[in-house]
């Protein structure tokens, strides 16, 4: 009877450790939907990537009731994420009710946090052994899909600056893919004779480069894959990610340095930077886009720039809103009634630094802004044996954190997918490992 009782066990257990292979079906369709599927992800008036979402907690949920208890290893990371996530909450339900702030605007800008909620339910389901499998295989995924839409995207760029004959077929390919898409995807000629190519779905393409490396770092074509990407970074025509990109790479960079490396590595980067600039001068150069490039980039410390006029004229806007409530803040959904960019969306700022300030206040910075130091530490400490990984997962937040500052874009859709992405390579990163000197006697009790 004993020993039925443990071959029960097992085979229970057995089924309970296979049980989230198959509930991560519906969490990787939500992935892929929401990099290819437009800005909306809506098709005949039904929000195709919200259904994933649910479907994908309710699945989750299932397999932890299953289960009947939370992976005690993940507790930590668990107890993280949720509290960012009520930390936040308190600007989204209380502070509004406090400072008077309008609740339908409150509760629509900060919705994307519900993308949170499938995060700690992972991390509640999975085993210990399984995080790790699962971000690696989380990450070739994201990969893979963001060289897709790569490809599609430099494929347009292409069309419209090198064959004007056939630019007839973009507008219908867009049309036919994104349709509803609206001010959320530009593709076009610009005035200054740059044909542009952007969407917001363009900066799973960002995360995707400094993932390249460590999902296939056995790959020979690995760089193939990033070149792809960045080409499509830069057709975005966007300062912001251009700007992200540097400071992500030199972040990265940083964390693979050491003392005895310092000089190799620099040298390394150094030529990589030369060879992959001027590859990409030559194909700008040969598509006859290279002036409106260069004066693009140039103009990013111009006030005359019209894009960053309006930063520089938002920003009194804001402080004067944060000037009401310095503390803490007016709450999501907050607005400067003398300067409102959209009637569908007055809480959307280009400047979201000041944004963030005005409707956080200084509390709100300040909690937030130690989550994620926390998580940058923690991180730090794990570069001693995932050296790879840490890079990855220090730089791509750093371009996309910085990137996403110059754009109402952080705290979309498609932003908090991304950054739910970045909090599992974290908890995959900093879980508690086993030292190698405890695996016999582990083995022992297990046999």
């Amino acid at each position: 009877m004993g020993v039925d009782r443990r071959a029960a066990t097992g085979a229970a257990g057995a089924v309970t450790r296979r049980l989230p292979r198959g509930v991560l079906l519906l969490p990787a369709c939500f992935i892929v939907e929401t990099i290819l599927g437009g800005p909306f992800g809506n098709y005949g008036g039904i929000s195709v990537r919200l259904l994933l979402l649910a479907a994908s907690c309710a699945v989750l949920l299932f397999a932890v009731l299953v289960r009947g208890r939370v992976a005690g290893s993940h507790l930590v990371p668990i107890l993280s994420v949720s509290g960012f996530a009520i930390l936040n909450g308190i600007w989204v339900a209380v502070v509004p009710v406090m400072m008077g702030t309008n609740m339908h605007w409150s509760l629509r800008e900060p919705y994307a946090f519900v993308v949170l909620i499938p995060v700690v339910l992972m991390l509640a389901v999975l085993e210990p052994e399984q995080l790790p499998r699962v971000t690696g295989g989380l990450q070739r995924l994201v990969v893979v899909t963001s060289v897709v839409l790569a490809i599609f995207q430099v494929g347009l760029w292409v069309i419209g600056t090198l064959f004007y004959q056939v630019s007839w077929v973009v507008p219908l390919a867009l049309d036919a893919l994104f349709r509803g898409a609206g001010d959320q995807l530009f593709v076009g000629r610009l005035p200054d004779g740059f044909f542009r190519v952007f969407w917001i779905s363009t900066l799973w393409c960002l995360l995707g480069f400094f993932w390249t490396p460590v999902a296939f770092s056995g790959f020979r074509l690995r760089r193939l894959l990033q070149g792809i990407l960045l080409m499509d970074l830069f057709v975005t025509y966007s300062r912001g990610i251009w700007i992200g990109l540097a400071i992500g790479l030199l972040v990265a960079e940083a964390v693979t340095v050491t003392r005895r490396t310092a000089g190799r590595t620099l040298m390394r980067f150094a030529a990589a930077s030369v060879i992959t600039v001027s590859l990409l001068i030559g194909v700008l150069a040969a598509a006859g886009a290279l002036e409106p490039w260069l004066a693009r980039f140039a103009s990013t410390t111009s006030r005359d720039d019209p894009s960053i006029g309006a930063r520089i004229e938002q920003a009194p806007h804001l402080l004067q809103l944060w000037y009401e409530h310095p503390v803490v803040g007016s709450g999501y959904g907050a607005f400067a009634p003398g300067y409102v960019r959209s009637e569908e969306a007055p809480y959307s700022y280009e400047h979201m630094p000041y944004a963030l300030l005005a409707k956080l206040g200084l509390l709100g910075v300040v909690l937030s802004g130690a989550f994620l130091a926390g998580w940058a530490l923690t991180a730090w400490e794990a570069r001693r044996w995932k050296r790879g990984e840490v890079a990855s997962l220090m730089g791509s937040g750093a371009a996309l954190l910085f990137a996403e500052m110059t754009n109402p874009m952080v705290l979309n859709f498609v932003s908090m997918t991304i950054f739910a992405c970045l909090l599992l390579q974290w908890a995959a990163l900093v879980r508690p490992a086993m030292p190698a000197s405890a695996a016999p006697a582990v083995a022992r009790a297990a046999s």
